[in-house]
């Protein structure tokens, strides 16, 4: 995916969400809601509701016709998703709200470790956006290893390591995150003193943890 074809992405974005801020300025929400459906069929083929009648885990299988993600129609479901989710929770329906920032976090992180180069649009943006909204709540195991890789991508070590562990919590014996929690810490033995400290993380506390890690049954 090249700079010039995100950017036109990016400013078909721009277009369309004019409009839908330009309903909900003036308090037309549902009106907004109509919009953004009919925006979600033209640009994935899936309606509001199909979308948000399937997990995270199958909506990345139905927006992987050929077997790998539709990168356009993945940025334009998330986007969606998001100004959706912004639309309920300004009608004041938080549990709609919740389900579409999920949702759009999800698309928007798997999005980003499938297809690098998307970073260069406002991605990284919005990512930081719905994880503020989604602080005080908890959410699925599968997006919180996306947010655990995404925290190391980003350099947030710290709050990795958090994350971490409040997987292993939910889920002791999963092998998959206790693999990724190996291969995490190896990672970060790998890096220099000042870009642990920057992360908020000592070498000793690198190595603890890992030790941590290890003795958990």
């Amino acid at each position: 995916m090249n700079r010039d074809y995100i950017l036109r992405i990016a400013e078909q974005f721009g277009r369309m969400l004019a409009i839908v801020l330009r309903l909900r300025k003036f308090n037309r929400h549902e009106e907004a809601l109509i919009a953004i459906d009919e925006y979600l069929i033209k640009m994935t083929g899936f309606s509001s509701s199909l979308i948000n009648s399937l997990s995270e885990r199958d909506l990345i299988k139905a927006l992987s016709p050929l077997g790998s993600l539709n990168i356009e129609a993945a940025l334009w479901a998330a986007v969606l998703l998001k100004t959706e989710g912004e639309t309920y929770e300004e009608m004041g329906n938080t549990t709609e709200s919740y389900y579409r920032y999920v949702k759009a976090l999800h698309l928007m992180l798997y999005t980003l470790f499938e297809e690098p180069r998307s970073a260069e649009t406002e991605l990284f943006e919005d990512v930081e956006a719905l994880l503020k909204k989604l602080d005080e709540y908890d959410i699925p195991q599968e997006t919180k290893q996306l947010v655990f890789r995404y925290f190391e991508h980003q350099g947030h070590y710290s709050r990795a390591e958090d994350l971490l562990y409040e997987m292993l919590d939910a889920a002791p014996n999963d092998p998959i995150i206790r693999e990724e929690g190996e291969q995490f810490y190896q990672r970060l033995l790998t890096k220099t003193n000042s870009d642990l400290q920057a992360g908020n993380l000592a070498r000793d506390e690198v190595e603890e943890g890992l030790q941590r890690l290890r003795t958990m049954q």
